[in-house]
């Protein structure tokens, strides 16, 4: 038994690691402004 919680436990934190990862990518995305392409010169 204690094995199995030992592996649910293990499996837990690699989920949370991942989630924690993925809120910070988020934020990240959502809080830094994007940058507008240049406008391209006119064409002759």
């Amino acid at each position: 038994m204690e094995t199995v919680l030992g592996l649910l436990g293990v499996v837990g934190y690699i989920l949370a690691v991942i989630a924690i990862a993925a809120v910070v990518t988020w934020t990240v995305v959502k809080l830094t402004p994007t940058r507008k392409p240049s406008p391209a010169p006119p064409a002759e």
